[in-house]
């Protein structure tokens, strides 16, 4: 909007005082053109702000006041869309660290009992491979349920494609940390596929149990794991 000056300024918000936004507490000129709004903190749990129908009637309003009023929901609708992007991301990374470590354990208990078979004298090779599986087995259930707490994540970022937060912003607004997850896109997630971690891992598995087979087949052994 043209107004700029202080006294034109409290002039015009004074003028559309009737249809201010609740969390509206002022304005002033921006140092680099055009306004500053100041709101109180929004949640995203209200309704997303929208410019209240009364004001498209109102005949008395000028042309400056009409401005400021669209100005005002505008920068309360970005707001509000971020708060409501934050607070989406944050209910549904809760418990997405306790999930994420499972995973890290389980790969690591999977990942040493397989080195370990390098060093593992013949006469425990079996008892051995049989624990491996088992690892095996328990990091893919944890990587499974690990990709149903990525697909919910990934999930919000999907539904806030169009906000001016990038994820890193997002992140941090929510106070998470994701630098160590294995979070795919919202298409990454189909049923036919399997989530990303459990891709991941399973080929992880399918390169170890290869791997048996070959040392199977080359020490004489017809029954492999």
């Amino acid at each position: 909007m043209p107004t700029t000056s202080a006294g034109d300024l409290d002039k015009v918000i004074t003028e559309a005082r009737s249809y201010h936004h609740p969390h509206f507490t002022g304005a002033s000129p921006h140092r680099f053109g055009g306004l500053a709004f100041v709101f109180r903190p929004f949640t995203g749990a209200e309704q997303e702000p929208a410019r209240p129908l009364e004001a498209w009637k109102d005949e008395s309003l000028t042309p400056e006041a009409r401005a400021f009023i669209d100005a005002e929901y505008d920068e309360a609708s970005r707001l509000w869309r971020e708060a409501a992007y934050t607070a989406a991301l944050k209910q549904a990374a809760d418990g997405a660290a306790f999930l994420w470590d499972n995973c890290s354990r389980a790969r690591a208990a999977m990942d040493q009992l397989f080195t370990s078979l390098d060093s593992t004298p013949d006469t425990h090779w079996r008892a051995t491979v049989s624990q491996l599986v088992n690892a095996q087995n328990k990091a893919l259930d944890a990587a499974i349920n690990w990709d149903r707490k990525g697909l919910e994540i990934a999930t919000v970022h999907e539904g806030h494609f169009y906000s001016d937060l990038s994820h890193a912003d997002v992140y941090k607004a929510a106070s998470v940390d994701p630098s160590e997850w294995v979070i795919g896109s919202f298409y990454d997630y189909q049923s036919f596929r399997g989530g990303p971690l459990a891709r991941e891992v399973q080929q992880r598995i399918d390169a170890q149990r290869e791997h048996l087979r070959t040392v199977a087949a080359l020490s004489g052994d017809r029954d492999p794991a």
